[in-house]
């Protein structure tokens, strides 16, 4: 086992080099297969598939200790991948601008419909409230679109503030671990200088 004692670091590269080529292959399987679920979810289907299938994996990294800047590092990659670049440069379009498409065809879709007449007489009366309005329609709906990007923006800042609270524990113990072995080493060399 000596002779892994000067290699232990190397886990820390592998490991880091490993979630970097699992990020670029994701990313080049997200940019070709980001619509495969738009008949599912429809146009912004996209956000579900990245957060379902391409963005899980890395969950798996609030349980490996990685110091602090090589999680950072991976973080940086992973939004810069997933959720600039690919969006942006897509061959399908800026999948950003689909947001918006959405909602806009859902409120559309909402709105277009007459009332029927037992509705608008239970308005009236004041038994039912009134149908939003279409600003609040496309607040509402974009709201439920974007709220799976914050959570995973979310993940990233969760992910970012365990590792940087256990590397400061690691480093809390590892200073109290070599104040124990010094201590005790002066208690011996006291012991032994007492019975002489």
């Amino acid at each position: 086992m000596k002779r892994f004692e000067k290699h232990r670091t190397w886990i820390f590269y592998i490991t880091s080099m490993v979630y970097l080529l699992y990020m670029v292959y994701a990313g080049f399987r997200f940019a070709c297969n980001n619509q495969s679920y738009s008949a599912l979810f429809g146009p912004a289907s996209w956000i579900f598939v990245l957060v379902l299938f391409y963005a899980s994996p890395l969950a798996s990294l609030f349980f490996i200790s990685l110091p602090p800047l090589v999680m950072f590092e991976l973080m940086i990659v992973f939004v810069l991948v997933f959720l600039v670049i690919v969006p942006l440069c897509n061959p399908a379009g800026n999948l950003w601008n689909l947001i918006g498409e959405t909602t806009t065809q859902i409120v559309a879709d909402n709105t277009a419909s007459e009332m029927p007449a037992y509705v608008s007489e239970a308005i009236e009366a004041g038994l039912v409230s009134p149908p939003p309005g279409e600003e609040n329609l496309n607040l509402r709906y974009s709201f439920r679109i974007l709220v799976p990007i914050i959570l995973l923006c979310v993940l990233v800042v969760c992910v970012l503030v365990v590792s940087v609270i256990v590397d400061i524990t690691n480093r809390q113990s590892f200073i109290n671990k070599k104040i124990i072995e010094a201590l005790t080493k002066q208690r011996e060399k006291t012991l032994l200088q007492q019975k002489e």
